[in-house]
């Protein structure tokens, strides 16, 4: 299976970003120089945005990115302007992440994968509504942490301890039996498929908050389709989507 990124846009000096497709499997940035990645990708294809300052030196100006055995949008800032603008925008909440997702009905994930709190909703109610909305902090959690638990006012004193103070909100818009599609804001590492594990919902295929599934499952049925945010030379806000 090809590990080669799709370039949705490309840099110009009126539209100072990069828009990458990534596949499944693979990472969004290197873990050290040299390793491959999207970033390290689109770098090889645009080397001027090597020289932006970000976050972190190996990240460059990577804005939004995924998790590895995610497919979807990563948004990258082509120069340290476009790059300190879309940050801010980022932490005040003006980015909008959609994602869609495969999922299966297990009632009890949570339970069975152990360390959550009690769930958000009960029975038949969460889906009594177009939207769920459901909302924690978050905690590491498992061997090295590996994988996250959401924290709650139902969580115990150890675990609101491990947690930060953040409150991050998924929205959850159940389409039919198996699909769903999921909004959010401001992202945690795994927020979306933590989530969507609590509420008895987990993501077809994911080894980490599936009960039902295993290490050698097929591809996570999981992709980061469409993100917007404001234009960083311009008044407005842009949007991407990818099928």
């Amino acid at each position: 299976m090809s590990r080669t990124i799709r370039i949705i846009h490309g840099p110009t000096e009126a539209e100072p970003f990069v828009v990458v497709d990534k596949p499944a499997g693979l990472p969004s940035a290197p873990l050290r120089d040299g390793d491959d990645s999207a970033l390290t990708q689109a770098v090889a294809l645009f080397p001027d945005i090597a020289d932006v300052a970000g976050r972190k030196p190996v990240e460059k100006g990577l804005l939004h990115r995924i998790d590895t055995a995610t497919r979807g949008l990563l948004l990258i800032a082509a120069t340290d302007e476009a790059c300190a603008f879309l940050a801010g925008a980022q932490e005040r909440g003006q980015f909008q992440k959609w994602y869609r997702a495969t999922v299966d009905h297990v009632p009890d994930a949570a339970e069975r994968l152990g360390g959550f709190p009690a769930p958000p909703f009960t029975g038949s109610s969460r889906f009594g509504q177009d939207t769920i909305v459901i909302q924690s902090r978050f905690r590491a959690y498992g061997k090295n942490g590996r994988a996250v638990r959401p924290v709650s006012e139902q969580s115990g004193r150890a675990a609101c301890k491990k947690s930060g103070n953040t409150l991050y909100r998924t929205e959850v818009t159940v389409r039919d039996g198996a699909s769903v599609i999921c909004t959010i804001r401001a992202g945690y590492r795994h927020q979306v498929r933590c989530h969507l594990a609590w509420l008895g919902l987990p993501v077809r295929n994911d080894p980490l908050y599936n009960p039902s599934a295993h290490e050698t499952a097929g591809e996570l049925a999981f992709t980061a389709y469409k993100i917007a945010f404001p234009h960083p030379k311009a008044s407005g806000i842009v949007q991407y989507t990818v099928e």
